[in-house]
């Protein structure tokens, strides 16, 4: 099997078998990648043998080595290895210093930060909450079009998602201003960052947030938003059906009660296409959420 192959294999199995991903990941000959399957191996790296089996000091030595021995590691290597440090308690790491002098020291410093938060979040929602609304309230002062404007665009992208996944209705006021906070920071390093899919991607975010937090108004203009950057650029159908169902619980809460019911029949329909479970059950909660478990919302 060629290292490609590994990876390949690794990245099949790690959910449902992360000892034997571990395993192939001591194995594997990273000498023998190509620079753009560099990304793949620092996320397996960190994911695996730290998020999942809480080896981080083994995590952040294989990653710094990727980064100490790959002239040609992309950005991606550097971040994760810098974070994996951070999270085995190793300041004044080389990765910390190289992140900083790749795009500064207080946006590496957020960055860190961010990904700390994304991989292994605090147990206290609250200190996620606190965490993520300081750190977008400091990316306000960074350069949006600056080095690392792809990470933390992912990194805000993640800790807002951790925090709606943690703070169902009704949200409190710290995570209300959070939730707010994280996910524009999400679109202002998307819009700088991203393709049109993040964009879109961006919005829906936010639109969830604002269904979330009682804006049905905001979350309305967002999903109209996000569904006019698909129509302009090309075909996101899972995402369109989804920005549909965000848009229906919207419309509905604000009286709209028609141009809703519309919208969500248009989006059950797609989704009784799909043939994966996932999607669906994905569906089906993000459904559940705005409406409860009823067949047909009032």
């Amino acid at each position: 099997m060629t290292a490609a192959a590994a990876l390949d294999e690794i990245d099949r199995i790690h959910d449902d078998a992360p000892v034997r991903a571990a395993a192939l990941l001591r194995d594997l000959d990273t000498t023998a990648l190509p620079a753009d399957r560099l990304p793949l191996l620092a996320f397996l790296t960190i994911h695996v043998l730290g998020e999942k089996l809480g080896q981080w000091a083994e995590a952040s030595d294989r990653l710094e080595h990727f980064r100490a021995t790959r002239a040609d590691a992309p950005l991606a290597v550097l971040a994760h290895s810098a974070a994996a440090a951070h999270l085995a308690g190793r300041g004044g790491h080389p990765a910390l210093a190289a992140l900083a002098a790749a795009g500064g020291a207080e946006p590496a410093r957020a960055l860190v930060a961010l990904d700390a938060l994304g991989w292994r979040p605090p147990a206290d929602p609250a200190a996620l909450a606190a965490d993520l609304e300081r750190l977008a309230g400091a990316s306000e002062s960074f350069d949006p079009n600056g080095p690392l404007k792809q990470r933390l665009a992912v990194g805000f992208n993640n800790a807002t998602s951790s925090l709606l996944d943690l703070r169902p209705a009704p949200v409190d006021a710290q995570a209300r201003a959070a939730l707010l906070a994280g996910s524009a920071a999400a679109l202002r390093f998307w819009q700088a960052a991203g393709t049109w899919v993040h964009l879109e991607r961006a919005l829906y975010l936010r639109a969830l947030v604002h269904n979330r937090i009682g804006e049905p108004a905001q979350a309305r203009a967002d999903c109209l938003r996000a569904l006019d950057v698909i129509a302009a650029n090309g075909d996101e159908e899972i995402d369109r059906t989804f920005l549909l169902l965000q848009l229906a619980g919207a419309q509905i809460r604000l009286g709209e009660t028609g141009e809703g019911r519309r919208h969500l029949a248009e989006a059950r329909a797609a989704v009784a296409q799909w043939d994966d479970a996932g999607l669906r059950s994905w569906f089906a909660a993000e459904h559940d959420r705005l409406f409860g478990p009823a067949e047909t919302p009032e």
